[in-house]
């Protein structure tokens, strides 16, 4: 990883914490062998040469991976129901950024979360739906949204992976997200979105799109795409966790976003997600 800490955050860290955070800047170094042809998709997705097609031609050698884009495309979240067959055209229909954050899910073998993140994919997919249903409003693109909302609990799957032993206890003793935020600032210095947004660097996705991520849960100003996600994050948070305490949508988003607006997306975006889910982990 690239996050530094100075000295005396250094030594307050929970013993262990620092190599935990080496395993993780390894494990982004290493997990491209494990799935080369979703690594070389994340790395053409990137690239100003490469069209639909191209990408298209590659996904098809990832049978699992191309049958999944193949399954979003075809869902009315993108209102072409059962008339997509070609994974060129279902790179059109859904997006490059849709497409490599899919990839980067493969790679970081999220099609086997493991226990100690019961509810990965609902939590993921309901954020992506809402921030992308905010973006608009903010003047952010909604693709870019739907991948950073989507990728944005990468960070836990990767520190559940170097801390088998104790970050599952973290999990299990956090009353809510930012109760969880906390125990991971204190144990490794960083929280699981900051691990996220240096996933995304390390694996050549755009400067906005990474530094989004990473503004997700600093204080203070964030850009039109990491305050949608914010959202994002607050909305899926209403919905699983109906009695955690709220945070106010006009703090979120500096004022742009109403509590009541969104409260009334609450439904939708349940709907939506609950078939991309489906579609998404089957």
């Amino acid at each position: 990883m690239n996050e530094t800490h100075s000295p005396e955050v250094v030594s307050t860290l929970v013993p262990g914490a620092v190599e935990v955070l080496g395993r993780i800047s390894a494990a982004l170094d290493d997990l491209p062998s494990h799935r080369p042809v979703a690594a070389k998709i994340i790395a053409e997705a990137d690239d100003h040469r490469s069209d639909a097609k191209s990408l298209g031609r590659t996904l098809s050698y990832d049978p699992a991976l191309v049958a999944k884009v193949l399954r979003l495309a075809n869902s009315a979240y993108f209102g072409l129901s059962g008339t997509v067959s070609a994974p060129a055209f279902a790179v059109t229909v859904v997006g490059f950024s849709t497409v490599r954050s899919l990839a980067v899910s493969a790679m970081a073998g999220l099609d086997d979360v493991p226990p100690a993140l019961e509810g990965f994919w609902d939590r993921s997919v309901l954020t992506a739906v809402a921030a992308a249903e905010f973006a608009p409003r903010l003047r952010a693109k909604a693709p870019d949204a739907f991948s950073v909302g989507l990728l944005a609990r990468l960070g836990q799957a990767l520190l559940v992976r170097c801390d088998p032993e104790e970050y599952p206890v973290l999990v299990a003793g956090a009353a809510d997200r930012d109760d969880l935020l906390e125990a991971e600032n204190r144990r490794y210095g960083a929280t699981h979105t900051r691990v996220s947004a240096e996933a995304l660097a390390a694996w050549a996705f755009p400067d906005e799109l990474s530094e989004a991520m990473a503004q997700v849960d600093r204080p203070g100003w964030a850009t039109p795409l990491a305050t949608s996600v914010r959202l994002g994050l607050e909305l899926s948070e209403r919905i699983l966790d109906p009695a955690r305490a709220s945070r106010p949508a006009e703090q979120l988003s500096a004022g742009h976003v109403r509590d009541a607006e969104v409260d009334a997306l609450r439904s939708g975006v349940t709907r939506t997600a609950a078939e991309l889910v489906q579609l998404l982990t089957s």
